[in-house]
């Protein structure tokens, strides 16, 4: 039975997230939630009066996860080409996990200031993610100091607004991973000096065996 303590609203949210990426925001209940958490519809919305104040917060609550994970990165020793497929990966796993097609479908026709925040808060992140790994690996001599980064960065959004944005996602055949490692390939290979290159064929190698190895 549930108890309320310091990390009930914790629990609240990663419910809610499940169902969410499950069955969507509206076919998501109230009562269901507080049911399977085993605690009253009462002390539900004490924490959250409305299943919308819920929705925003299971929103930010994701937003803030992805800032964490994507700073620790960052601020790591590792090269920049590892940092930036760690960053790829991480956000996978994140759609994979939360952020999926019917998730984003049912806020998009319920609850579209959210669906319009997630698309503010991915370009914003993805551009602070690339500046900070740009930067760093003109430093490191992976990144060809000759690259127009204003053209380059303008190209790259341009392309990911059209082929991996969350409405065309949601009627894709594929999936976040394979438009996100099919984008980075395609302007990782144009951006890199040729070191930059092995360094991240090499990775992408060991990327592709650890797969294997966890699907086997």
């Amino acid at each position: 039975m549930f108890s309320p303590s310091g990390d009930a609203c914790e629990r609240i949210l990663a419910k809610t997230k499940e169902k969410f990426s499950a069955i969507g925001y509206g076919k998501t209940a109230m009562d269901e939630i507080a049911g399977e958490l085993g605690m009253s519809k009462k002390t539900l919305y004490k924490f959250f009066p409305t299943k919308l104040k819920l929705a925003e917060a299971v929103v930010e609550h994701i937003f803030t996860e992805i800032n964490r994970r994507c700073e620790a990165i960052l601020a790591s020793p590792l090269p920049a080409i590892e940092k930036l497929l760690r960053i790829v990966q991480m956000i996978t796993e994140q759609q994979h996990r939360f952020v999926t097609k019917v998730m984003l479908e049912s806020l998009r026709h319920h609850l579209p200031h959210l669906w319009k925040r997630i698309e503010a808060f991915r370009q914003e992140r993805m551009l602070k993610n690339l500046q900070i790994i740009f930067a760093q690996g003109k430093r490191e001599g992976t990144v060809r100091a000759d690259l127009n980064r204003e053209m380059f960065f303008h190209f790259l959004f341009g392309a990911i607004n059209e082929g991996i944005n969350p409405e065309v996602l949601i009627h894709a055949s594929y999936s976040m991973h394979e438009a996100l490692a099919g984008l980075i390939d395609i302007f990782m290979n144009g951006a890199l000096t040729e070191a930059g290159r092995k360094q991240y064929h090499k990775l992408m190698a060991a990327n592709a065996a650890l797969r294997q190895e966890s699907e086997a």
